[in-house]
């Protein structure tokens, strides 16, 4: 695990842009650090912002934003090989892996575990120098820099199950930094420990909404930093993972109702835009002039009011912050084309749309059509993020959506969003019995009323709760069939199929899923996913060579692997 040190951090580190965040707020109007001496550094509040923005600016890195997409779902049943597709990425679709792969290298996650280390370090100590740093801003940092670090740590878990872990910044040249793997479970239970200790001290709102202001001032700032509802979703996820349902619940009620709140505060302005589905506000499919809304201003807009976190990528601040993953993986949009996707969509979730309903997808389901694009007659695109537009009439026979595509890659990136934490605490009601499914599927219910425009009770509801009270199987599935459909191609769906599996003590269901989409060998991977070793990717063939505690995954500890732990 290779980490720079804070002296060279700080002496290359330039401060991230404003407007990569969140527009032209003041609080993060930073001038760059150059050339700094460790000793006059850690004195002042801009100290400690500075910093804390280059963890942002790790995060919304090439590398790091490429791996949150790819791990979480370039394994699962949702991708397959693009137009374009480079042999490693091949490699990763097909269950083909080596330690060779550079896919498998997480150093971009631990380079920003390390700045978020630095922040939590040092800001303590910025506060009792600096007046004008309160107690209440630097708790605020800390908040802010412990879910960035948690955030990384939990992919690198569910991606490599056991890793290196440490809450100690590299801060010189003699710092050892090479360590032994920690146990998933170790791992998991740290990261709850650092998020209880800090989730009310994140601020709600970097400038809270006015319902006197137009929406995109009033709130946008609220999501491309970490506020106090993210931290609750993130720890809802984590209560998820560690089977502990009541917490999960607990989290999970934190957001939804603070998202009530907000929707009462600002029912005037968004009346016309957000209904109450099963007494939860979510933003509208179809309003009086426009169908595909919630695609719109979610994806399409990004800063929505679902949105909790999301990354922020931005052209008109700064065109060299740019959303690489879904640029360059679902597809290349210059000149409004398609053609260059290195990910392409299974297409058996789309089959015959909008002709007849598939087994994932009912025909009235605008998820599909803004999630995938069909060109032609086999011909099929990853949709979402690509479209900034989706044009959706259900309403009459020979229709097709139409799409209005991203010319440039600033596609905002969601961490977690409203129908997210919904989602889970339906699968923990479920998970804790069948005299919670009722409620489970109110939940549930009120995602796909959304997303096939039922606002009338009873009319046009796609689900219906007596085809599943009866058995924990029928209310497992639906729960994951919705996420699936919710969430797909947002990062989730190879998380959720392994959450199941861990869950089960069995890799079978997880394995006859995803192998649907395969084309050769479809035996071969069966059997190599059988072991629940191969769920998880090798460690970096560079990483055993640089740190002598790591031992190779057992499901790919190949002859020259097993030379490198040796030696």
């Amino acid at each position: 695990m290779r980490i720079k040190n804070i002296k060279h951090f700080l002496s290359g580190l330039l401060c991230f842009t404003a407007a990569a965040l969140t527009g032209c707020s003041d609080y993060l109007d930073l001038k760059p650090l150059n050339d700094v001496v460790l000793e006059n550094y850690w004195t002042k509040k801009s100290d400690v912002t500075s910093v804390l923005m280059g963890c942002y600016e790790s995060l919304y890195s090439s590398d790091c934003i490429t791996r949150m997409g790819l791990w979480g779902e370039a394994r699962s049943d949702n991708m397959i090989i693009g137009v374009s597709s480079s042999r490693d990425l091949e490699q990763l679709i097909k269950e083909d892996l080596l330690p060779s792969n550079p896919f498998c290298n997480w150093a971009s996650f631990y380079q920003t575990i390390n700045r978020c280390n630095i922040v939590i370090h040092y800001a303590p100590e910025v506060q009792e120098l600096d007046p004008n740093y309160s107690l209440s801003e630097m708790k605020a940092n800390i908040a802010e820099a412990t879910f960035i670090r948690s955030l990384c740590y939990f992919h690198l878990i569910r991606a490599f199950r056991d890793v290196p872990f440490t809450r100690e910044p590299s801060i010189d040249d003699t710092q050892d930094y090479q360590l032994p793997a920690t146990s998933f479970d170790t791992v998991l239970a740290n990261l709850i420990e650092d998020l209880e200790a800090v989730k009310d001290d994140a601020q709600l709102y970097f400038r809270k909404p006015n319902p006197d202001k137009q929406k995109e001032a009033a709130e946008r700032d609220n999501t491309a930093r970490v506020t106090r509802p993210a931290v609750y979703a993130l720890l809802a996820d984590l209560y998820l993972w560690k089977g502990d349902w009541q917490k999960c619940i607990a989290c999970c009620d934190y957001v939804i109702d603070f998202k009530k709140k907000e929707y009462e505060s600002l029912k005037r302005r968004l009346q016309n835009d957000v209904y109450l589905f099963n007494d939860i506000p979510l933003i509208m499919e179809k309003t009086e002039n426009t169908s595909g809304n919630a695609y719109n201003e979610i994806f399409g807009e990004g800063n929505s009011f679902e949105s909790l976190f999301e990354l922020t990528y931005s052209e008109t601040f700064n065109t060299d912050n740019r959303n690489s993953y879904v640029g360059d993986y679902y597809a290349n949009n210059s000149s409004n084309s398609l053609s260059n996707g290195r990910l392409a969509p299974f297409d058996e979730f789309y089959g015959d749309l909008p002709n007849k309903s598939t087994d994932l997808f009912n025909i009235s389901d605008c998820r599909a059509y803004e999630s995938i694009y069909q060109a032609g007659t086999t011909q099929y695109y990853i949709a979402k993020y690509a479209a900034t537009r989706v044009t959706i009439d259900n309403s009459k026979t020979g229709w097709r959506p139409e799409y209005s595509w991203r010319s440039s890659n600033y596609a905002h990136w969601i961490v977690y969003r409203l129908t997210d934490v919904m989602l889970m605490k339906a699968e923990a009601l479920i998970e804790q019995g069948s005299e919670n499914f009722e409620d489970a599927f109110a939940l549930i219910n009120a995602v796909s009323k959304r997303a096939v425009n039922s606002l009338t009770p009873g009319t046009g509801e796609v689900l219906k709760y007596n085809d599943y009270k009866e058995s924990k199987e029928d209310m497992e599935k639906l729960v994951m069939d919705e996420r699936h459909r919710e969430l797909m191609f947002e990062g989730k769906r190879w998380y959720d199929l392994l959450r199941q599996a861990r869950r089960t003590g069995s890799t079978k269901e997880l394995a006859l899923i995803v192998t649907k989409k395969q084309v050769t060998n479809i035996s071969g991977i069966q059997i190599r996913l059988a072991d629940p070793n191969a769920l998880y990717l090798p460690y970096f063939r560079n990483e055993l060579k640089v740190n002598p505690y790591l031992k190779q995954n057992p499901a790919y500890n190949t002859g020259d692997d097993a030379d490198l732990e040796k030696n």
